[in-house]
Parts: structure tokens; sequence; C-alpha cells
């Protein structure tokens, strides 16, 4: 699946946003169209909630950038299945600039055959917020030997009162999850395709 000129960022990435209040948002392509910039600005008080959902092969890399003011609060999810020899290219920044704001990042991604997933989350808080709370995890689900994760979490803290969490998981399906499955009539198949739809929510 190769991005054509007339498609809109936000429906080739699958974005959806569930609410978004005194949020200043921009795209912005960077090297010729090799990465996309999703850029949320949380004003003061704001709130934002959205997810990305994209599907198929990625010629360019996505980012999503939160900004967030005082008491601005922001929760992103994202979601993608790689398969083939697909490569999904990520990168999420949380960054601070209020006091008593949070956010919560979270991305989950499923490796099949000889793909290859590669995320870096970067959460930055300045010296002057007080009060900030946040929150990053990445989950990565490999059904193959072939497939391969890079997870690189990065943290920049500089306020002496903050709470910033981050986590990383790579995994594979637990033999006795299949085997739940196959004593009850259920196909291998069909039982990964459950387990894999189950993770990607």
């Amino acid at each position: 699946m190769r991005r054509k000129s007339r498609d809109r960022p936000e429906k080739f990435f699958g974005m959806s946003i569930f609410r978004r209040e005194n949020v200043n948002f921009t795209i912005e392509e960077k090297s010729g169209g090799e990465e996309i910039i999703f850029r949320f600005h949380v004003l003061e008080s704001g709130r934002f909630v959205g997810e990305f959902r994209p599907k198929g092969m990625l010629k360019c890399a996505l980012c999503v950038e939160l900004l967030l003011e005082a008491q601005a609060e922001a929760d992103l999810k994202i979601f993608y299945s790689a398969r083939k020899n697909f490569t999904f290219r990520c990168r999420t920044l949380q960054r601070h600039c209020g006091d008593r704001s949070r956010s919560n990042v979270e991305v989950k991604c499923v490796c099949a055959d000889h793909s290859r997933v590669d995320y870096c989350g970067k959460i930055e808080v300045p010296e002057s917020p007080t009060g900030v709370k946040v929150l990053q995890k990445n989950a990565n689900l490999v059904l193959s030997e072939s497939a391969c994760v890079h997870t690189e979490p990065a943290m920049e803290i500089r306020s002496k009162d903050a709470e910033c969490f981050h986590g990383a998981a790579i995994g594979e399906i637990e033999p006795d999850i299949l085997q739940y499955f196959l004593l009850r009539g259920v196909k291998k198949s069909l039982a990964r395709d459950l387990f894999v739809a189950g993770f990607l929510t």
C-alpha cells in the first residue's frame, strides 16, 4: 500500500480523534515525505483523545508529537499489524511544558513473516513544570522467528516534580493459550487470529 498524493495523511494512517478540546493540530512532511509528523498542541486545560491504525505497506514513518501546556491532558493509542516484508517506523514525543499536565501513550504492534517494527518513544519534561504525570507503554507480539522488533524508550526529565513511567515488552503467544483453543475445537490459525485481534485493542 503506497501513499498517493491525493490521499489525506489522516486517512492514510487511520487517524481517529475521539475528543479534541482546545487543541491545535498540524501535519508536517519531512525529508521529502519520508516522515509524516502529526503535531497536537494541547493548550491550557485542553483535552485530546485519539488513535492511529495504519494498514498495509507504509513507505513513510509515522511521528506523533504531543505538546502539553498547563493542566492539559492527552491519551494516544497506535496499533499496527506488520506482515510479509512490511516495515513500520514509528516515533512518538510527549513534551510537557505546563504544570499538572498529563499524557498517556500506548503503542501496540504485531510482527509476522519477515516484517520489522522500529519504535522510538521519547518523554520530555523541562525544569519548570510541576505536578506532571506521564505514561508510555509499548507492547509487541512476534509471530515469526524471521520477524524483528526494535524498541527504544527514552526520557529527558529535568523537573523535580514529575512522575514519568515507560515500559517496553516483546513476546510471543504462549503455547498454553493456543492449547486452550485447540482443546475446544478451534483451529490453530483461527486461534491465533482471535488472540491478535484481542491484543490490538
